[in-house]
């Protein structure tokens, strides 16, 4: 009798491993913190956390898609740089608390970047005396649906028909082009 007891002791404890033995072996995903973002990267320069960048490109010209959000106490103008070229930097105030959102309703654009789609276009980001972060943003095209009325807005071309920049070189807020 002692011996059926037993037996059925260590067949009850073997059946329980055996079908919990998933929970042993594999790691659970679960336990991973992972970037919940569709296509771009985040990082974080001071108090200023910076979410889902990522470029539109059409043709030579590229536009900034990102998400900003100053924790701060006060706001800050943000100078975002790509290939680590001061003739390219642009700046963009970031208010404390509100997210800023750069995309469909206000573009920060660059002309002549050399930025192929399906490329990392490295992009330096600072402001004040906080220590800046070099981010890798990926280069996206409007062909994805998502994507579409992101792409950037077209150069002006003078009476020559030469193509200028349409985007500032310097400014304390981006141009602000309506989505179409």
């Amino acid at each position: 009798m002692k011996a059926r007891v037993a037996a059925s002791v260590v067949l009850a404890i073997g059946v329980a491993i055996g079908t919990a033995g998933c929970g042993f072996l594999a790691p659970q995903e679960t336990t991973r913190i992972s970037q919940p973002t569709a296509f771009g990267v985040q990082g974080d320069v001071g108090s200023i956390h910076i979410r889902n960048a990522y470029f539109v490109a059409q043709g030579n010209q590229v536009a900034l898609i990102a998400t900003f959000v100053n924790s701060g106490t006060s706001g800050q103008t943000v100078s975002i740089q790509p290939n680590a070229s001061a003739s390219d930097t642009q700046s963009l105030h970031v208010g404390q608390g509100d997210p800023t959102v750069i995309g469909p309703q206000q573009q920060l654009q660059w002309s002549d970047l050399s930025a192929t789609p399906g490329s990392l276009l490295p992009v330096f980001f600072s402001y004040g005396s906080a220590s800046g972060v070099t981010l890798k943003l990926p280069v996206l095209t409007g062909d994805f649906g998502i994507n579409s009325t992101l792409t950037p807005t077209p150069a002006p071309t003078d009476s020559t028909g030469v193509a200028g920049s349409a985007a500032p070189t310097d400014s304390s807020t981006p141009s602000a082009t309506p989505a179409g």
